[in-house]
């Protein structure tokens, strides 16, 4: 018997507390053994709202939380869940943003009609509503008789000049990720309305122009990163490890470099008139530019 094994519950569920991002992968694995006992303790943790402000010494807990849930593949992780994307994006955590596809991916049918339920509800943020799309386009992977209903919705979105301009290029997003080539036209025609709006100065940077949709459609290649990830892979030992060197080294950027240089980066950035929607985003953040500053600078 393992170490972890012999631990209660409660002294399992402590361990998302105290050991912060270096939590370790024995420890996780036997939470998600445990199955739907664990359902209760883990979904008190994403409960607590003053969890999820970085101040908290609980803050990484929320994170595993999350991860663990998704692991666990159960429809009683679908609520808790569901408030931990509010949550995530109310408090922009990425750590679990860029997950939650993929977790809801996993997860499946049992999740369809509570994340419908954020997409078309219009008072939500535009970011939670994009999460949430994305999230019903990762479950047509696992089960493609649900990418008529699911598309369909996604595409409506798209088409409603009436809706958040935002949200309609989410939708624009997600349609190319999964290069559905039946709203080629229709794509054609947002990336038109776009191009009026950068015209009249409105904005600069765009999430995907003609040539992106033109490409897309040539190759008919989808770009399903972000909707199959291995969000267990944050417990990897070489994954824990390169947080630990990337802590240690932004430290010594602070140190380094003034307050100034960063206000001169960020101007310098907003100057960039196009960034393609697949490129590296100049934050330097690594990701590409949809998944990262594109968000907002409509």
């Amino acid at each position: 018997m393992s170490y972890y094994e012999m631990l209660n519950d409660k002294e399992l569920v402590n361990l998302l507390f105290t050991e912060q991002d270096r939590l370790s992968r024995k420890a996780v694995d036997e939470c998600i053994r445990r199955g739907e006992r664990m359902i209760k303790p883990l979904n008190e943790i994403v409960s607590k709202e003053m969890y999820w402000t970085e101040k908290s010494s609980a803050w990484w807990a929320v994170v595993h939380a999350v991860f663990i849930l998704g692991a666990i593949d159960t429809k009683e992780a679908v609520l808790p869940l569901i408030r931990a994307l509010r949550r995530a994006e109310a408090y922009d955590i990425d750590w679990i943003i860029t997950e939650l596809p993929s977790i809801f991916g996993k997860l499946g049918i049992p999740a369809i009609d509570e994340l419908k339920k954020l997409v078309l509800d219009v008072t939500n943020d535009w970011q939670c509503r994009s999460t949430a799309m994305m999230s019903l386009a990762a479950i047509t992977i696992h089960h493609p008789e649900t990418e008529a209903d699911i598309f369909s919705l996604i595409y409506s979105i798209l088409i409603n000049k009436e809706e958040d301009f935002d949200t309609r290029e989410s939708a624009g997003n997600v349609l190319l990720d999964f290069s559905r080539s039946e709203y080629k036209e229709s794509l054609l025609a947002f990336c038109e309305e776009e191009k009026k709006f950068r015209e009249e100065g409105k904005f600069k940077f765009v999430a995907f122009n003609e040539d992106d949709v033109y490409k897309t459609f040539s190759t008919h290649k989808k770009d399903l990163y972000h909707y199959t990830k291995d969000w267990l892979s944050f417990y990897n030992e070489a994954e824990i490890k390169k947080r630990q060197e990337r802590w240690k080294m932004e430290e010594e950027e602070e140190l380094e470099f003034p307050e100034e240089y960063n206000e001169i980066s960020e101007a310098f950035i907003r100057e960039i008139p196009k960034i393609g929607r697949n490129e590296p985003c100049p934050c330097g953040s690594g990701k590409k530019y949809k998944k990262c500053c594109m968000k907002g600078q409509g």
